[in-house]
């Protein structure tokens, strides 16, 4: 079996497609799940259990490129309102969750 240069590279690119989208998703169920974890911590409701991709950014940590997402959830204090939070991710490391003022 030959395979020419173009072959090897539309190999590559499609198992680096794949991977990719493996890692997004990897990263977008954590996000939910931490999501989760701190809006109980705060005696708070996360809005239809999901996070939606706000971002991405390439971005440099440790001299390495990674990609930096950010992901907007909604939450709930008294089940009457909505407010907006935020968790963002550098590569696979959770590197901030922001919750808005809310009423008690």
């Amino acid at each position: 079996m030959n395979f020419n240069l173009s072959d090897i590279v539309f190999i590559l690119l499609l198992i680096t497609l794949v991977w990719g989208w493996w890692r997004n998703s990897a990263v977008h169920e954590r996000a939910i799940q931490l999501a989760k974890q701190h809006c109980a911590k705060h005696n708070l409701q996360l809005l239809d259990d999901s996070v939606s991709g706000n971002r991405w950014r390439i971005t440099w940590q440790h001299g390495q490129p990674s990609i930096k997402r950010s992901y907007q959830f909604e939450f709930s204090s008294t089940g009457r309102s909505r407010y907006p939070g935020s968790i963002t991710f550098v590569g696979n490391t959770l590197t901030d969750i922001w919750i808005s003022p809310h009423d008690i």
